[in-house]
């Protein structure tokens, strides 16, 4: 989990951007140290926290009384359910005997003295530079141009995967929040793909939503984004970089590998067994038969429920 001695400000970020109450539950860690962990309830369910990869501690003991309730109790790192009510961790250690690991992010280094095109292998410098060579401008800021020109190609890349998008309104929010920088990609006048970089706290930024199009693959336009946003956090002083998470063993997986970082296995730990919608097959055939008006519409109102 990522720790904070104080979560305050986070709270007040997280909660303006994705319009989800948090509530501080009562920890004790496997050392027996107790802590304070960040959950939304969503439905019947409170996660830690829905949206992101990993969940969130607080370096300090919660009042007891100050939580709605013992939504569950720990010993010897083993949790132990107090509460009938439902509950799901996402941490880099399971928490229970249900969970869903099929998710991982990776991660670089950016602390070295190096420069970003250093820490980078060969065949991305290269992929870099021919990028730049063939006309593709990255434009980076949080002004309502670039917030539309995004969300176009994140929308049209969307529908090309078969992928609910997710909505304007998260990204205007975390824009507002000082939380979310937006980059887009031009070849001269034509948007060919964009990105949002999030700011976890001072030491960590992470890609949230990235988009290019498939007919502008010959220009790598994936790596001069991610080369942007390496740029930009290293500029701000950050340690970690996060290409986002992705399915173990996907495509998208397997391109993030060429970046050279360090892998992280995520475990979504539950309360109890439960089926993932993840793995409906039909739901992903039905979204893929509807027109690109429709997804656009639907995707932000279906993508509220996914967490």
């Amino acid at each position: 989990m990522i720790e904070f001695a104080d979560a305050g400000e986070f709270i007040k970020q997280f909660e303006t951007v994705y319009s989800k109450k948090i509530v501080r539950i009562p920890y004790t860690t496997k050392e027996g140290t107790r802590k304070t962990i960040l959950m939304c309830q969503c439905g019947r369910t409170f996660i830690s926290l829905p949206y992101l990869s990993l969940g969130v501690m607080e370096n300090k003991v919660t009042d007891r009384k100050s939580a709605a309730f013992m939504l569950f109790e720990t010993e010897e790192g083993n949790i132990i359910s107090t509460s009938k009510k439902q509950w799901e961790i996402r941490d880099t250690l399971a928490h229970s005997p249900y969970i869903y690991a099929d998710k991982l992010f990776i991660w670089k280094n950016l602390s070295e003295k190096d420069s970003v095109m250093q820490i980078l292998s060969s065949d991305i410098r290269r992929k870099i530079r021919k990028s730049e060579k063939d006309g593709i401008v990255i434009k980076t800021g949080t002004g309502k141009r670039l917030i539309r020109d995004f969300y176009k190609v994140y929308c049209q890349r969307m529908h090309e995967i078969n992928v609910a998008p997710s909505s304007k309104k998260i990204v205007t929010n975390g824009v507002k929040a000082g939380v979310t920088t937006v980059f887009v990609a031009y070849k001269g006048k034509e948007i060919t793909g964009g990105a949002t970089l999030n700011k976890y706290n001072n030491d960590v930024y992470a890609n949230g939503l990235l988009a290019s199009l498939s007919k502008y693959n010959k220009h790598y336009v994936s790596y001069a984004l991610h080369y942007a946003m390496m740029q930009f956090a290293k500029d701000q002083s950050a340690i970690y970089y996060s290409l986002g998470r992705s399915t173990r063993g996907s495509s998208v997986h397997n391109y993030k590998k060429h970046f050279k970082g360090e892998e992280i296995p995520l475990y979504w730990s539950y309360s109890n067994k439960k089926k993932n919608i993840r793995n409906n097959k039909l739901l992903y055939w039905m979204w893929s038969k509807l027109p690109f008006i429709l997804t656009k519409r639907l995707g932000p109102v279906i993508s509220k429920y996914v967490y």
